[in-house]
């Protein structure tokens, strides 16, 4: 997969199109400190804007494996494409991933708004508490962020909490 063709495409929609958006995922992992595989590309959307963003993928060819209102999945037939996954937000959750979004220098000469190293850490304990299995590396992701330089570890740890998932916080963060 290009990826930085991948991200350069879809940042220029969102900008072009005024979509707020923001990276997540494995890639914006990477961008907080965590060098890992990744299959795909993720992103944040204004969920508002959710048909816009089908329609565009689309028209470069990707197939719409899954859509609802929280996610859609693409696919291309074209590896060098790959596959690219949209999390819809809404109302305050967006307000808040979107507004606390750093600029990251992923593609050379145009910055890609990455989500905060604490919302990516919620977004993965939601994956965690889902999918159990994904502990396994999805810990490793909230270890690196959790070691990002003025993270707000307490806010981490709060949101583990509330998903009753305080253990293996602490077992994560114990393993910092």
């Amino acid at each position: 997969m290009q990826f930085e063709r991948v991200l350069t495409t879809f940042a220029e929609f969102f900008e072009r199109e005024r979509i707020r958006f923001a990276l997540i995922g494995g890639l914006a992992v990477h961008a907080w400190g965590r060098v890992r595989p990744t299959q795909d590309v993720d992103f944040a959307v204004d969920g508002d804007r959710s048909e816009e963003v089908v329609a565009f993928a689309e028209s470069l060819g990707f197939v719409t494996r899954h859509a609802s209102q929280a996610f859609s999945n693409h696919s291309h037939a074209d590896p060098d494409w790959g596959s690219i996954d949209c999390m819809y937000l809404r109302g305050r959750t967006a307000d808040s991933v979107f507004g606390a979004a750093s600029m990251k220098a992923l593609v050379e000469g145009h910055p890609i708004p990455v989500a905060s190293p604490e919302h990516l850490a919620m977004m993965k304990a939601v994956a965690m508490k889902s999918f159990p299995h994904r502990a396994l590396y999805e810990g490793e992701d909230v270890r690196t962020l959790l070691n990002v330089p003025g993270v707000d570890r307490e806010a981490i740890r709060d949101y583990f909490a509330r998903q009753g998932l305080l253990e293996l916080f602490d077992a994560i963060d114990k393993a910092r």
